[in-house]
């Protein structure tokens, strides 16, 4: 699948090596951006790029979490019809305060 892979790291040499991941689908990316591309709230997420690499500094984390929240708000019905995005939400703000818990960034590796 194409997409992003978003890992926990401190360093470059840490996030080429990890192991856990959450998956940014490249058709929910796409999805997401029709639906909230001009609102300026999901900037952070919706801006990746899946053909280059970036760092989310720790700073951040707290603005990538709140994007999380206002997602789980719209998606996070169970009866909903959106169950990838649901989940990918989920992931990502696990893995957002995993971060922050152990001091370290998150990057975004693109295909």
């Amino acid at each position: 699948m194409s997409g992003i892979d978003i890992v926990m790291a401190v360093t470059d040499r840490e996030a080429v090596m990890a192991e856990k991941y959450v998956h940014f689908d490249e058709e929910i990316h796409q999805y997401l951006l029709k639906q909230f591309g001009n609102d300026p709230t999901f900037h952070l997420l919706l801006q990746l790029d899946r053909y280059e690499t970036r760092i989310i500094y720790r700073k951040d984390i707290p603005n990538l979490i709140k994007i999380c929240h206002n997602l789980s708000g719209i998606y996070g019905s169970e009866d909903g019809c959106e169950p990838l995005i649901r989940n990918f939400v989920k992931e990502l703000r696990n893995m957002c305060e995993e971060a922050l818990k152990f001091k370290k960034h998150l990057y975004t590796i693109g295909d």
